[in-house]
């Protein structure tokens, strides 16, 4: 088992029974998704964004700020607390780029996409902005992230090759995309997934 990211490719321990990780863009729903496949299969919920979060709060800057000005330590701090999290815990994990950062250790990778408009409403709702600014911070986050992972990592965020599920929420309600996970995972922890 490694990581698929060269950074974190020394040999660990896994000592979880289930790493489920979920990527996804700014606005794609990832935490939302992650709260319910964490309720489903009574699991510990961890996102990258609280880290990030806490990084910027320390550094007196907002998201925003912090995002603008992401420097590769900000990155591998989140991604390495990402690591570890998920190999000393069972646990489903929501970041940008955790199913690349947990490799094949992740026993679930789902990749969550919206149409950019999808996600700039709902971070307009979210954060009490105007659509036209929360669609240029969403635009913005998007080619940061591309550029950044790039760089950093020589990672093609519009790569899906190694995911297990493609989930587009666009038109998805919440339950619906509660209902269809749950079938997923069924189909994948039977055991661990009570019928309904």
């Amino acid at each position: 088992m490694e990581s698929y990211i060269e950074e974190f490719q020394e040999s660990r321990k896994k000592k979880s029974d289930i790493i489920i990780t979920i990527d996804g863009f700014a606005g794609a729903g990832k935490g939302t998704l992650a709260k319910q496949v964490a309720e489903i299969l009574d699991l510990k919920h961890f996102s990258a964004s609280d880290v990030f979060y806490q990084i910027a709060e320390e550094r007196n800057l907002s998201d925003h700020e912090l995002s603008n000005k992401a420097e590769k330590e900000v990155d591998l701090a989140i991604d390495r607390k990402t690591l570890e999290r998920g190999l000393n815990q069972s646990c489903v994990i929501d970041s940008r780029i955790s199913s690349w950062v947990l490799g094949s250790y992740s026993d679930l990778r789902i990749r969550l996409t919206a149409e950019p408009e999808e996600r700039a409403r709902r971070l307009a709702e979210r954060e009490d902005l105007d659509l036209e600014e929360a669609e240029k911070i969403i635009s913005k986050r998007d080619q940061g992230d591309i550029e950044r992972y790039r760089k950093y990592y020589d990672l093609d965020l519009n790569d899906t090759s190694i995911y297990d599920l493609l989930i587009d929420n666009t038109d998805l309600g919440i339950d619906e995309q509660k209902k269809f996970v749950r079938k997923a995972l069924k189909e994948k922890f039977s055991e661990k997934v009570e019928s309904e």
